[in-house]
This record gives C-alpha cells, sequence and structure tokens, in this order.
C-alpha cells in the first residue's frame, strides 16, 4: 500500500504532499464521506471476494457482519450472485443487514451457528468463509465450511491467536490469512483495483457505512465515539 511514514501518514494533517500517480480522483456522484472510506475495506471486501470465487448462488459465511466491512462484503457479494450467511451478536442487526442484501442472518450469541449454516445450506455447508474475529470465531466458521472448502482470516477482533480443529485439518479445510498489501504489490495492480472500487462506489453497489461526524477541534469526542461498541458506522473528521 502506499504510506507516506517520513511525513506521518496524514491522520492529523490537513494538506499532505504525494505523487502524482498517488492522488486518485474523485468523481462528482462520490461523496467526500464515501471518498473519506475508499481505500482500505472496500479493496480489501474486492480482494477477499475475488480470492474465494464464490460461485453464484453458493453461500459465503462471514463473522462480524454488522461492521463497515461485513456490510461491504453483503453488498458486493449480492452484486456478484453470491449468497451470504451473517453471523452477529445482536438481533437489532437483522432487519438492517436483510435490507442491504444479506440472505441469512445468525446470532451466534442465541443459536448453534454450525446447526443453523447446515440447515441454512441443505447440508452441503458453505462454500467458504472470511473471519475478522480470529480466537475460537475461527473454529466455528471452519466447522461451517464444507469438505475441501476455504477460511480467510482477516482481522483479529478477539484475539491474534487461532483455534482450529483437527477434524477440520482431516476434511482439508483451508486456512489462510488476507493483507492487503499482499493484493495490490504492483502499481498495475493498484491502479486497477483503484478503478474497480471507484466505480462500483459510483454505482452504488458499495455504500460504505457513514458514522457521526465532528469538527476537527472536537478530535476526543470523535475518538471516544470511535472507540464506542456498537457506535455504527465510520466516524468521520470534518473541517
Amino acid at each position: 500500500m502506499l504510506t507516506y511514514f517520513k511525513d506521518g501518514q496524514g491522520t492529523w494533517q490537513d494538506y499532505i504532499v504525494v505523487d502524482e500517480v498517488n492522488a486518485f480522483p474523485v468523481p462528482p456522484s462520490v461523496s467526500d464521506e464515501v471518498a473519506a472510506q475508499f481505500i482500505v475495506n472496500p479493496w480489501a471486501a474486492l480482494g477477499l471476494l475475488e480470492r474465494l470465487d464464490v460461485p453464484k448462488g453458493e453461500y459465503l459465511l462471514q463473522t462480524a457482519a454488522g461492521s463497515s466491512m461485513g456490510r461491504l462484503i453483503i453488498q458486493l457479494a449480492k452484486h456478484f450472485g453470491i449468497k451470504t450467511i451473517n453471523i452477529v451478536r445482536r438481533d437489532e442487526w437483522r432487519k438492517e443487514l436483510k435490507s442491504l442484501g444479506a440472505d441469512e442472518v445468525i446470532n451466534c450469541k442465541t443459536e448453534d451457528v454450525r446447526s443453523r449454516v447446515k440447515e441454512i445450506t441443505a447440508q452441503k455447508m458453505a462454500y467458504a468463509a472470511v473471519d475478522a474475529v480470529a480466537g475460537m470465531s475461527t473454529k466455528v466458521v471452519a466447522a461451517c465450511v464444507r469438505d475441501g472448502g476455504m477460511v480467510i482470516v482477516y482481522g483479529a477482533l478477539s484475539s491474534n491467536d487461532i483455534t482450529y480443529s483437527i477434524y477440520d485439518l482431516r476434511r482439508k479445510v483451508q486456512l489462510d490469512w488476507f493483507y492487503l498489501g499482499d493484493y495490490v504489490p504492483t502499481r498495475e495492480k493498484i491502479d486497477l483495483v483503484a478503478s474497480k472500487v471507484m466505480r462500483l462506489l459510483e454505482l452504488k453497489v458499495m455504500r460504505p457505512y457513514i458514522g457521526r461526524k465532528y469538527p476537527l477541534a472536537d478530535f476526543r469526542d470523535a475518538i471516544a465515539e470511535s472507540e464506542r461498541e456498537g457506535r455504527g458506522g465510520k466516524v468521520l473528521l470534518v473541517s
């Protein structure tokens, strides 16, 4: 990825000088709030789905489905004709995620995830899974993937360690890690992905989850809001 560590990464800067090739034009149809989330999550969502190559009509299972990233995966999967099974911890997410295109929503606090996946898929199990949580979560989702399927871990919301069953190893369930820098290792790939993602944002195929906006002077309140559990969309600073 393109970062400028010598002068900081732009987090607390009004302006930064970059090479022209690293400045991406934003069309008028894409709002500032959406453009602020252009890199990272939308690129990663596209990269995960390209990597897994789930056939149309098959099920993709994901954890942390109510997150900003989870919502993008739902929307993009719907666009590609992929069905999604979405794991959440709050029942109030069901209606909202369904409105975004989620096919199934499972509350892992009140439902047996594997039994529900088995029921939803008529015992075929999910074609693949993506996991943002790690820890015991990886073991749960791996058990929900069919023989020879793949689980990609892209986050560590609960732990930097992963629990994985020998039984799933025996079933040849593959486990891998997704790192955005590996997805865009060259200038050519960066330009290609940037073009694809911007077009998807223009078409509103992907609609980033926008949270509360704060004036720059209220950055302390913005930080507190960003750390609040269940806050909703991405918190934005405006000037």
